[in-house]
């Protein structure tokens, strides 16, 4: 896309942050202060304050998070799914100032309520919509540049196929040249005379004899030069190209919760939910399943085992005991109808509440709300060279639930089942957002009393 459609669109998505989060704070402001003569009061000039600190704070988030680029095809999901990150922090970061200046008092509390409420259901939709007319828009209208393309291989073929499916893109092949044929070549310097073309796409790895030659013809034209390297692997949409002094480094695989704040907006969400749940099930459900795991048979009321957590270091997760004691716990999973299970155990396994002493490993940092599930050692041992990127699910914090769980795949498992997991489990690695966590847990909640399927 040229440069000027970009940045167009950039603006028009931070003129209508701003837009509505001033409209939230005079809206807030209105509700709140309407019968009182606040014009005349000290305060004015504290909410003044306020209300450069909240525009900038959002700025500042916004670019931090990047949540104005825009891709050749955006995604609203994942913008919604920053700009939720971006609501969260300036949340945290205004309380905290609050506190830690000690100017909560001068500050109306439900000003703020106000505020946040309406910025939420606001700017989120705003992102989601927009984002939703920009495809739509950039899928009706004429390309936005026409290019040429050259090369050959899988990677020729590839380009030509996405830009037919993708009309969003607004790219419009004008022309294309095979490197393989000696008359295209020929054609193509006699065409480059006459394009209006304001690209070169090329299909060639760099060490291919006409790569170079190519790189100065498209100088010598006016040619944006683009390269479609074959990299013989398989498709990855967020591959990232790092420079080490002049050294470029490619890295295949993305991982957002590599980035600190992502990490740090899940590991706050994961003490909220942890510590909001363990209030309401400490003092109520602990004491009623102790006592039932005590009256089941003998044995100790927690059954600890040793499992693979992050980046396969061995943790010791903890559960309300369902099993009488046996020698297999460590080798052999429960499964339906197990005679090992007691009479509470099946209760509280069809009821998944014999996972809530994990809440405390959450609340530790040994686990997280939403992750892969952790697997017994011996299940790593046996699928770690049977399914392929198996060990990748070690790079995120192993969970309560998790996309595989929501999506089926949980209880007794065979090698078909463990690939579709660790499919699910590798989706979840590369694709996280707060969004993606809220809506494993809210399909959690709506299945929480089926029976697992394989």
């Amino acid at each position: 896309m040229p440069a000027y459609h970009n940045r167009l669109s950039q603006f028009l998505v931070l003129l209508g942050d701003l837009l509505l989060l001033n409209l939230a704070f005079f809206g807030a402001a209105y509700q709140r202060f309407r019968d009182l003569p606040f014009l005349d009061t000290p305060y004015y000039n504290y909410y003044l304050q306020l209300w450069l600190i909240l525009n900038l704070l959002w700025l500042v988030l916004s670019f931090l998070f990047r949540t104005y680029e825009l891709a050749l095809k955006p995604e609203p999901r994942k913008s919604v799914s920053k700009t939720l990150n971006v609501f969260i922090s300036h949340l945290f970061i205004v309380l905290l100032l609050l506190v830690a200046l000690q100017k909560g008092e001068q500050y109306s509390r439900l000003f703020f309520v106000y505020f946040y409420g309406v910025v939420f259901f606001t700017i989120l939709p705003w992102h989601f919509f927009y984002l939703r007319f920009l495809r739509s828009f950039r899928r009706r209208s004429r390309p936005l540049r026409s290019v040429l393309l050259v090369g050959e291989g899988r990677a020729f073929d590839d380009f030509i196929q996405l830009v037919g499916r993708n009309p969003e893109l607004g790219i419009f092949v004008e022309r294309s040249f095979k490197t393989s044929s000696s008359s295209d070549l020929e054609q193509l310097q006699d065409h480059l005379v006459q394009t209006k073309a304001e690209e070169m796409f090329v299909a060639l790895n760099p060490s291919h004899q006409a790569f170079a030659e190519l790189y100065r013809i498209a100088d010598k034209h006016l040619l944006h030069f683009r390269a479609l390297p074959d990299l013989g692997l398989a498709p990855m949409k967020s591959m990232r190209i790092d420079f080490y002094d002049q050294l470029p480094v490619l890295s295949f695989r993305p991982e957002p919760l590599q980035q600190w704040h992502n990490r740090w907006l899940k590991r706050f969400s994961d003490i909220l939910i942890s510590l909001l749940l363990l209030i309401f099930t400490v003092p109520t459900l602990f004491p009623f399943l102790a006592i039932g795991v005590r009256l089941s048979g003998k044995g100790p009321i927690f059954f600890k085992q040793q499992r693979s957590g992050y980046r396969d270091e061995v943790f010791t997760i903890f559960k309300f005991r369902s099993m009488a004691i046996n020698t297999e716990a460590d080798t052999h999973q429960a499964k339906a109808n197990d005679p090992r299970l007691s009479k509470f155990g099946k209760w509280i396994r069809a009821w998944h509440l014999d996972e809530l002493p994990q809440l405390w490993q959450v609340l530790k940092g040994q686990m997280s709300i939403v992750g892969p599930r952790p697997h017994m050692l011996s299940h790593t041992a046996e699928y770690r060279d049977l399914v392929d990127r198996y060990m990748m699910r070690h790079l995120v914090k192993p969970g309560l639930t998790g996309l595989a769980q929501v999506q089926g795949y949980k209880g007794e498992h065979d090698l078909a089942s463990m690939e579709a997991r660790v499919r699910a489990d590798v989706y979840y690695l590369e694709n996280w957002n707060l969004l993606l966590d809220l809506s494993i847990i809210l399909r959690t909640v709506g299945q929480w009393r089926h029976k697992p399927k394989v």
